[in-house]
C-alpha cells in the first residue's frame, strides 16, 4: 500500500495553521530566513516548496539569496543579524553549499533556539527529515487497523527491525539517531558494509529506510514479503523525472506499505519543517 505523503502533509499543514492564527492573535507571524548560495535546481525548487508551504500556514518567508563566490564572514554576518532579529523565529542554510562554506563554525552560529533544521548542538528541534520518517511509520501502524496509541506504537516500533541505508549527515545519521531515542537501535548499512551483512540485514528487515539517491538501491530480491519501504534518497532520470531507491512498481506486490517519489517524504519533511517554524515561534514568544 502507497503512503500518501502529500495527504499526510496536508494534516499536518493544517494544524500549523490553526496554531498560526493563534500565534497571530498575540500579534505573531512566525518567520523563517532561508540563506540561498547559488542557483542550483535542487536548492531552488526545496525553497520554493517551503515558501508554498509556509503560505499555506500563514506563515512568511525571508530568502537571501547570494552567488556562490560569496564569502564566510558574508554569511555570518547574515546570521548574526537574523539571529539578533526578533521578528525571525528559525534559519535555514540551504544546502548543499559551496566548499568555502562548508564549515561547522559557521553552520553552528544559528542561536539553537531558531535552528528549525536540528543540526546545531543543543538545539530543540528534531531534524524535520528524522521527524518525517517517524510520521510516516504512525501513519502505516495506524493503517495497520490498529487503534493509535503513543505508548502502543512506540512498544511496536521497539520489536521491529529497523534498517537505515546511509549515514549522511543530512538524512541517515539524523534518522538513525532519531530511532535511538525511541530505545530503538537500528542496523546502518552504508559503503563499508560487507554484501553479505546488507544481505542479511535486509532479508529480516521489517522496516527499511534508504538515504542514498540511487537507482536499485533497494531490489526485490534482497527483501522479504511484507516489509516496509520509505525512500528518502531521490534521484533524477535524463529526463528529469524523479525517482526514489527502488523502482516502485518492482516492490508494490512485495512491501507491505511503500513511499512513492515524488509525494512520499518529500512533502511530510517540508511539513515538519513548518511544524518547527511553528513551534520555534511559540517558544521564542514565551
Amino acid at each position: 500500500m502507497i503512503i500518501d505523503g502529500k495527504q499526510l502533509a496536508a494534516t499536518i499543514l493544517e494544524d500549523c495553521k490553526k496554531t498560526v492564527q493563534q500565534l497571530q492573535t498575540r500579534g505573531i507571524t512566525p518567520t523563517m530566513a532561508v540563506i540561498l548560495v547559488g542557483d542550483d535546481p535542487g536548492s531552488t525548487s526545496y525553497v520554493k516548496q517551503k515558501e508554498k508551504a509556509a503560505e499555506r500556514i500563514g506563515a512568511k518567508l525571508r530568502i537571501t539569496n547570494y552567488k556562490l563566490q560569496i564569502t564566510k564572514n558574508t554569511i555570518q554576518s547574515t546570521i548574526q543579524q537574523y539571529n539578533n532579529d526578533t521578528t525571525i523565529h528559525g534559519i535555514i542554510i540551504q544546502r548543499p553549499l559551496p566548499t568555502h562554506l562548508q564549515d561547522l563554525t559557521l553552520l553552528n552560529s544559528i542561536l539553537p533556539s531558531k535552528d528549525i533544521d536540528g543540526f546545531v548542538p543543543n538545539t530543540p528541534f528534531d531534524v524535520p527529515v528524522a521527524k518525517a520518517v517517524i510520521k510516516i511509520i504512525q501513519k502505516s501502524y495506524a493503517l495497520r487497523g490498529k487503534k493509535y496509541e503513543e505508548g502502543a506504537f512506540f512498544r511496536w516500533l521497539t520489536e521491529q527491525h529497523i534498517v537505515v541505508i546511509g549515514r549522511g549527515e543530512t538524512a541517515g545519521k539524523p534518522i538513525a539517531d532519531m530511532f535511538k531515542k525511541f530505545n530503538t537501535s537500528p542496523t546502518v548499512v552504508h559503503t563499508e558494509t560487507s554484501i553479505e551483512e546488507k544481505e542479511i540485514a535486509f532479508r529480516h528487515a521489517d522496516i527499511i529506510i534508504s538515504c542514498v539517491g540511487k537507482e536499485h538501491t533497494v531490489t526485490p530480491s534482497l527483501i522479504q514479503q511484507g516489509v516496509m519501504l520509505i525512500s528518502v534518497g531521490i534521484w533524477r532520470d535524463n529526463e528529469g523525472k524523479l525517482h526514489g531507491d527502488y523502482q516502485e512498481d518492482a516492490i508494490k506486490d512485495i512491501a507491505s506499505f511503500y513511499t512513492p517519489t515524488p509525494g512520499g517524504v518529500g512533502p511530510v519533511n517540508v511539513a515538519c519543517l513548518m511544524e518547527n517554524l511553528v513551534q520555534a515561534a511559540g517558544r521564542n514568544q514565551k
